[in-house]
């Protein structure tokens, strides 16, 4: 009996590395059907997963990637050739699963790491876009990371010049003595603000971070000193707000409960009456007189 189980014990090996002989020559052939003729190049692929936060050099250390040859038609552009050199003093962004080839960006410095923007930013696919504002268009620097604001520009009026004189920028028709001053008395608006975006948010502030990034209670100041912004935005709205000119914007807060609606350029024609003068705009927070605020 016991005779008869060793005859199939050995029976199964054979039929096993027979089996995994033939498999292996399978994968091969399809191999060499898929490279045949091409061109290849050297990748250096993640074996081991890579944790994030990894410093390049224990990556390359422990072995956690090796170096394949790939057809170049499916080499990306931007893949690594020599990791030791371009990925010094770098460590891993994100977790970075077997199988995948190393490629530019996948390796930051350790300090964009720790402050988590590259997580916020991947998160919600967006892009920064940093400008300078002083008290007055900054809302008096009470702007906090995580809060949200709308955008505004503001411009001056210009009048159109006369008779081909005044073409400089912001000059009109020189006028003078009484025509002057009637011209002073009509004219009520002097700036045309209009709304860019509404309910931006906020990223940082100089180099202070929500607490969500990765900063500490004790470590996050407790109010913003600087007028120095960073906001997180789609690419589109950043080519905008850089294209309109940072010198132009102002900043108002809005809560988190806000929500945008389409807010109409104003109308400057000095003949029409203010808010004020207006029985159905009389204060900023209700329509008409006898209409009172929703309480709280």
């Amino acid at each position: 009996m016991n005779s008869r189980r060793t005859v199939i014990l050995i029976l199964a090996i054979v039929v096993g590395a027979v089996s995994a002989f033939g498999l292996s020559r399978y994968v091969q052939g399809l191999e060499d059907d898929v490279f045949d003729g091409a061109a290849l190049g050297e990748v250096w692929v993640v074996q081991t997963e890579i944790p994030k936060g990894t410093p390049a050099q224990a990556a390359i250390g422990q072995q956690l990637i090796q170096k394949l040859e790939l057809p170049l038609q499916v080499i990306p552009a931007t893949a690594i050739k020599e990791p030791g050199e371009e990925l010094n003093n770098l460590v891993a962004v994100i977790n970075l699963p077997p199988g995948s080839v190393l490629v530019s960006g996948q390796f930051v410095a350790p300090s964009v790491v720790q402050t988590g923007i590259i997580d916020r930013l991947e998160q919600d696919e967006m892009h920064t876009v940093t400008f300078n504002v002083d008290q007055v268009a900054g809302a008096a620097y009470f702007i906090e990371p995580g809060d949200f604001i709308n955008i505004l520009l503001r411009r001056p009026l210009t009048a159109p010049p006369a008779d081909g004189e005044g073409e400089g920028e912001g000059d009109g028709p020189q006028l003078e003595g009484e025509e002057a001053e009637n011209s002073q008395e009509t004219e009520l608006y002097s700036y045309d603000a209009r709304y860019i975006y509404q309910k931006a948010e906020v990223l940082a502030i100089g180099n202070a971070l929500p607490l969500d990034l990765g900063e500490s209670e004790e470590e996050v100041p407790t109010a913003a000193t600087g007028g120095l912004i960073t906001l997180a935005v789609p690419p589109e709205a950043v080519q905008t707000i850089i294209a309109i000119g940072f010198e132009n914007l102002y900043l108002s807060l809005v809560p988190p409960s806000y929500e945008p609606v389409p807010i109409p350029a104003i109308d400057t024609d000095p003949l029409l009456p203010l808010p004020g003068e207006d029985e159905t705009r009389l204060t900023p927070y209700y329509d008409t007189p006898d209409q009172e605020p929703d309480a709280e």
